[in-house]
């Protein structure tokens, strides 16, 4: 069955339900699908748009986006074009299926328990996939998609997320700066927020431990998934309601668990340690210009290799254990800055930290620590030293040079932007 099917049948289940809020604006499911039906008719007819054809549409944060997007999958065009953040290089434009579609949100509903009478807050932009993927299983589901224009206004977030029901999608650094900033105000939301889902970036260890602490009845997941992929797998890192009431000591947070496959997926490791992804959810592929400027569909295959390396334990758990071009190179031995970063995470006066290689006579490359720093705070660097030395275990890991920065560059989906660091060292071993 088709997304738009499915979408119908909500609207027969529950016409005056509420299915979109935005900027104070309301629409029930039956005024949502009235208005993408009369936006539809004026696509065919100003733009002679049918069924089949590349669409591109600007994405903006709010109400009229969501209908142009209902509107398009009424009319059939292949609209659903989501560009990479470019973590890795130039973004690129990619065409998700249909059936990836349906996949997708099929997972979610399963792993997540999406449902009718809950209220889905997007916080992040809808021209990226994690924030974009979650209208699908709310909208299949009967719930209430409630959209903000980011994080500028907390309490926009907060207001939002008070009602009884309600969930989430944050990235780690929006969750750490929370943490930081409102840790009381979230933790009075303790009873309100049924789950929050985490993912895009690594999330430290140390933010998972907390935010399980103030929301001991909130299920919490991190997630594994990107636009090429769709969504992977999810870790639920939470403590179940019943362990919440009982005080049971909670099990402890696996460091770069991102939980066993969902419903959809396969997934297994390539001869270098590659995660390779297969299933339902993988793009269609990617969409490049020909030189007379038309578009060509380069299709994936059956199976995605990914730049991403893990391996899974015995239970059957994914572990991300970084990326094939992240690593340092220290002297032969290879170094994952996301270790050192979780590590250092845990000092109570860094607020965020990026560890980056730099250039080293003998070793090649040596890690170096880039940190901003709480309000009022300072450090000294041979504790800090010290300290991961603890943490690490081995000498090597620990960085040889520490830096402190206004800011952590990010790219706009909340990850680190790596590459932006990496130009003082092109060409080392």
């Amino acid at each position: 069955m088709k997304w738009i099917e499915y979408v119908a049948h909500v609207v027969e289940c529950y016409p005056d339900d509420l299915a979109l809020i935005c900027h104070g604006e309301k629409l029930t499911y039956a005024q949502l699908w009235t208005a993408a039906k009369t936006e539809a008719q004026r696509l065919r007819e100003t733009e002679h748009l049918r069924a089949g054809q590349y669409y591109y549409q600007s994405c903006t944060q709010d109400i009229a986006y969501v209908v142009r997007f209902i509107a398009l999958h009424l009319i059939g065009t292949l609209s659903d074009i989501l560009y990479t953040t470019g973590s890795t290089g130039k973004p690129k434009a990619v065409l998700l299926s249909e059936k990836g579609m349906v996949a997708n949100a099929e997972n979610l509903i399963e792993a997540h328990g999406y449902h009718h009478g809950m209220t889905f807050v997007v916080c992040g932009p809808l021209d990226h996939f994690g924030p974009w993927s979650k209208m699908l299983p709310v909208f299949m589901t009967g719930a209430t998609l409630h959209i903000l224009d980011g994080l500028k206004d907390l309490e926009s977030l907060f207001d939002a997320l008070r009602p009884s029901h309600s969930a989430t999608f944050l990235v780690p650094s929006a969750i750490r700066m929370l943490l930081q900033l409102n840790g009381n105000r979230l933790a009075a939301l303790a009873d309100s927020i049924e789950f929050i889902e985490t993912g895009a970036a690594p999330m430290a260890t140390v933010d998972m431990e907390r935010l399980r602490e103030l929301l001991p009845r909130t299920r919490l997941y991190n997630t594994y998934a990107s636009t090429e992929t769709g969504i992977v797998c999810t870790y639920p890192f939470h403590l179940s309601p019943a362990e919440g009431r009982e005080g049971i000591t909670p099990k402890p947070i696996l460091h770069g668990c991102v939980g066993p496959m969902m419903k959809h997926a396969k997934v297994s490791i390539g001869p270098m340690g590659n995660i390779c992804v297969s299933g339902p959810m993988l793009m269609a592929g990617y969409l490049n210009e020909d030189g007379e400027g038309n578009l060509q569909l380069d299709p994936v295959g059956e199976m995605f290799e990914t730049a991403d390396l893990g391996h899974f334990d015995d239970e059957g758990r994914l572990f991300l254990t970084g990326r094939s071009n992240d690593f340092i190179n220290v002297g032969g031995l290879k170094l994952s800055p996301i270790e050192v970063e979780d590590a250092a995470a845990g000092y109570p006066c860094i607020e965020d930290c990026i560890c980056i290689p730099e250039p080293h006579p003998m070793m090649g490359q040596v890690p170096k620590l880039l940190v901003t720093l709480r309000v009022g705070t300072s450090f000294n660097k041979r504790e800090l030293a010290s300290y991961l030395k603890e943490k690490l275990i081995e000498t090597w890991k620990v960085p040889m040079r520490y830096e402190v920065v206004d800011e952590i560059r990010k790219m706009p989906n909340g990850k680190k932007n790596r590459r932006s660091y990496l130009t003082s060292c092109e060409g080392q071993p």
